[in-house]
Formats: C-alpha cells, structure tokens, sequence
C-alpha cells in the first residue's frame, strides 16, 4: 500500500495537486467564459485592462490530519473589474450581473487534474468597479514523500509501580 501512496496512486490521483493547478482550473473556466477578458495571475498591474479579472490565492493552510495525510484549505481571491466609460464611471448593474455569472460559472463542480471539488463561494460587498468572490476549497492531500510521517516505534519498554512496589 505504502508503494501506491507515494507514487500517487488510489485516492488522491496520479500525482501530487499544487496551489496553481486550482488557480489554473478556475483560469480556464473564466476564459472560456469570456474569451475577451484578461486574467490576471498572482499579481495586478497598476495599469491592468478593463474589463478583467485578477486570481491571487489568499491562504494555503496545511495541517496534519493522519499518520498519512494532510488537510488543505485554499482560498482564492477572483477580484471582477468592470469596464468605465469616458466619464471614469462603472455600472454596478453590469458588475453585479459579472458576479452572479462567476457564482453559477465556479460555483458546480471544477475539475483539477484528475479529483473533482466543490468550492464554497463567497461574495464580499461590491465597490463602484470592482467585486471580490471568495473562492474556498478543502480537502486531504497525502504527506510529502520526504520521511515527514516519523518512524513505527519497534521496542516499547514501560514501568508500572503500584503501592511502592515495582511491577
């Protein structure tokens, strides 16, 4: 069992899943959508396109949750910028309807790699131009190959005492 564990097979799939193949699932899933949008990745420019959008992962947390495995949450910032016209200004209306397309576009279930997930979604009150969707996914990844799970203790030696005398 130990052998198909660590070269990725069974329940976690063939290999191990990073951070940015989940950025680049929902990536694709957004310029499928809408072709014409830059995505922007990790980093915004100052001088970005509009309309577009901007994927930064906020939180990667990894904690033990067996001898073998490990619990991951990520959660992925989607920041929609809409378009302004000549007066500098912004359509919430338009916005608004951006935000309930991307909650319907991400909010089944997004295929990374080969393990299917279901994200928890959040959407954070708007401002004029821009809307943040919180994009949140939890799931167990097995422990890295690097001897991190410690090793079975062979020997247990104990001492019991009872009443003064040892026993």
């Amino acid at each position: 069992r130990t052998g198909n564990r660590e070269k990725g097979c069974g329940l976690f799939g063939g290999r191990r899943m990073k951070t940015m193949d989940i950025v680049d699932a929902i990536n694709a899933r957004l310029t499928e959508k809408w072709p014409a949008r830059t995505v922007y990745l990790d980093v915004c420019p100052v001088d970005f396109d509009r309309p577009s959008f901007w994927l930064q992962v906020t939180k990667d947390d990894r904690s033990d949750a067996s001898r073998y495995t490990d619990r991951r949450t990520v959660q992925i910032a989607l920041t929609a910028y809409d378009e302004k016209d000549e007066h500098y200004e912004s359509s919430w209306q338009r916005l608004s309807g951006v935000v309930d397309e991307c909650l319907t576009l991400l909010g089944g279930v997004l295929k990374v790699g080969d393990r299917r997930f279901k994200p928890t979604l959040k959407s954070l009150p708007r401002e004029p131009d821009r809307a943040v969707i919180l994009i949140d996914f939890s799931f167990m990844t097995p422990k890295s190959a690097d001897g991190q799970t410690g090793e079975t203790a062979k020997t247990l030696c104990t001492s019991l005492t009872v009443n003064g005398k040892k026993i």
